[in-house]
């Protein structure tokens, strides 16, 4: 019975990660589309673009508090009906509507990022590198396919019901995530703890903020070429069916390199040369998008971005010696590191609004990666939060 219980569980972590990219991933290819049919200015665009990783930033720092009161596996079934709704519901009230219903998803999937290192970590404590390497792997697949069904759907069904049509494994998820609820007084108890300590701790170690350096930038460069690279290619000449493919390659090119990557991770004694070879890669990808250079572009930067993901969450869930100090390290290093991201996605796309081209936005992106460099080499030495 126990057995049976371990492979609901594990279904659920993995159908749950399903569902925390596409409410996100689908808005960029018809970010247009949007704009067009909701009248937007250019300020609500950028707004709607980066709302939810706003969001992932704010909910994330929630997260402690929420386990404390409801406990870790509560919240998460919680949320996960919280999603259900806001994603059904947010295309049919104009644009207000949009961005709140947008804005609930976001929140949600938020708390979701940060508690899925600690219930990988709780539930099955012998298998958290594999179990991690997978769902990071499907974070980024489903994002790919969102991304790349996105535009062929809205075109030929509306946008409207393309970005409704995630409700149904939104639905799946929430079903199957009560499987966590199986044994999980037991399993909750130091959860409902004071957690201040954990915070202090966090926030004075230096092996910590250099995880937060490498989560936020890999953050604010996957989810700025996200919300914009399809803008970038349109205004550069290219239809936006392309556009949205090109993004998919993006997304996509990366995630067999990403998944035998992480599966590995375990196996190296320092990650401190992977990290700054996987963050150099990177900036090798964006100097050839500044000069234009499309596929082998997105190419490289989807190789970078796909292995930096489960690298920083893979050190989450690694270098805090406890189970609370993983919930508090995820939501500290989510938290900072979405807000980051956020913050760099509006900007990434306003600056190349005021400007009248993308080049600033892109060569800031390289600045910001080469501190990334340094952040990876440092947050990938063995060592342990204690």
């Amino acid at each position: 019975m126990r057995k049976i219980s371990s492979v609901w569980i594990a279904a659920a972590i993995l159908v749950i990660a399903v569902i925390l990219r596409p409410p996100v991933a689908q808005i960029g290819p018809i970010l247009d589309l949007i704009q067009t049919k909701l009248m937007l200015n250019n300020a609500q665009t950028a707004l709607l673009a980066a709302a939810p990783v706003f969001c992932f930033g704010s909910g994330a720092f929630a997260t402690p508090a929420l386990v404390r009161r409801l406990g870790l596996n509560q919240t998460m079934v919680g949320l996960l009906a919280v999603l259900v709704v806001s994603i059904a519901a947010r295309p049919y009230l104009g644009f207000y509507g949009l961005l709140i219903g947008t804005t609930l998803a976001g929140l949600s999937i938020a708390v979701a990022n940060v508690l899925l290192p600690t219930v990988v970590r709780a539930r099955f404590p012998k298998k958290v590198v594999p179990l991690t390497a997978a769902y990071t792997t499907i974070l980024a697949a489903s994002a790919s396919f969102a991304a790349a069904i996105s535009y062929p759907t809205a075109d030929a069904l509306g946008w409207q019901i393309a970005l409704e049509l995630w409700a149904l494994p939104a639905c799946l998820a929430l079903l199957l995530s009560f499987a966590l609820l199986s044994g999980s007084k037991s399993r909750e108890h130091s959860e409902l703890e004071d957690h201040s300590d954990d915070f202090k701790l966090i926030s004075r170690s230096p092996i910590a903020w250099s995880i937060i350096g490498l989560f936020g930038i890999q953050s604010l460069g996957f989810y700025a070429l996200l919300a914009w690279l399809p803008n970038l290619a349109i205004d550069s000449g290219m239809n936006p069916a392309d556009a949205g493919a090109l993004l998919s390659l993006m997304t996509v090119i990366g995630v067999p390199v990403g998944m035998l990557l992480s599966a590995n991770f375990g196996k190296f004694k320092s990650l401190a040369p992977v990290g700054a070879m996987i963050s150099m890669v990177t900036i090798a990808g964006l100097t050839l998008l500044l000069l234009k250079l499309w596929i082998p572009a997105v190419i490289v930067i989807g190789i970078g971005q796909a292995s930096s993901f489960p690298l920083s969450l893979s050190l989450i869930s690694t270098r805090a010696g406890n189970q609370r100090l993983t919930t508090m390290l995820s939501s500290v290093s989510q938290g900072v590191g979405y807000l980051l991201a956020a913050g760099g996605t509006f900007l990434f796309g306003w600056v190349a609004k005021a400007t009248g081209n993308w080049q600033a936005s892109v060569i800031g992106l390289i600045a910001l990666t080469i501190i990334q460099v340094v952040a990876a080499w440092y947050a990938g030495r063995p060592r342990v939060i204690q």
